[in-house]
């Protein structure tokens, strides 16, 4: 069975949109793990956490972790508080390779200065929580990932060429 690719990272550095591209340039499938919860409960991250909290959005995160450990070489692209969770870690590791998406808080901030639609952001001074929650998780991503990907200033086109050696380099 192959290997999944397996994308972690802060909200709003490039991990759907790479996992996206990535999906067609190497004709596997795709998995966004927000998008996959919100078709499943029928409601938005943002609502879930409103409505049902955010330890129950978690628990289903570590459900889909889970069904990903067996591999299958899908393309997935991780939520972005996913591997505060070591058993989430350990699932995603063992069917896959992880890729930290990593960026600067700016340029999330940038990415993200027009979607509201992050339950986690809603303050007045989006930039600072930025790097506050950045602060706090990125012992997490860089402790968890196969390879880190620095995607500031970096193109989806050049992050996914760069993922796609990286893959090459392992098969040899």
């Amino acid at each position: 069975m192959e290997k999944n690719i397996v994308l972690v990272g802060f909200m709003g550095s490039g991990k759907t949109s790479v996992g996206k591209r990535l999906s067609a340039v190497l004709g596997r499938g795709f998995t966004d793990m927000d998008d996959y919860i919100e078709k499943k409960e029928n409601l938005t991250v943002t609502e879930i956490f409103a409505q049902k909290g955010e330890p129950y959005f978690r628990a289903l995160e570590r459900e889909l972790c889970a069904e990903f450990a067996a591999g299958g070489g899908r393309i997935i692209a991780t939520g972005g508080g996913v591997v505060k969770d070591a058993e989430n870690v350990a699932a995603l590791k063992r069917g896959g390779i992880i890729f930290y998406l990593k960026s600067t808080p700016e340029q999330i901030a940038d990415n993200l200065k027009y979607d509201n639609t992050r339950p986690l952001l809603q303050t007045g001074d989006k930039l600072a929580k930025i790097r506050e929650m950045m602060a706090q998780r990125e012992k997490y991503y860089s402790g968890c990932c196969d390879v880190v990907i620095d995607t500031a200033g970096r193109s989806i086109d050049e992050t996914v060429e760069k993922i796609l050696s990286c893959i090459k380099e392992e098969r040899k």
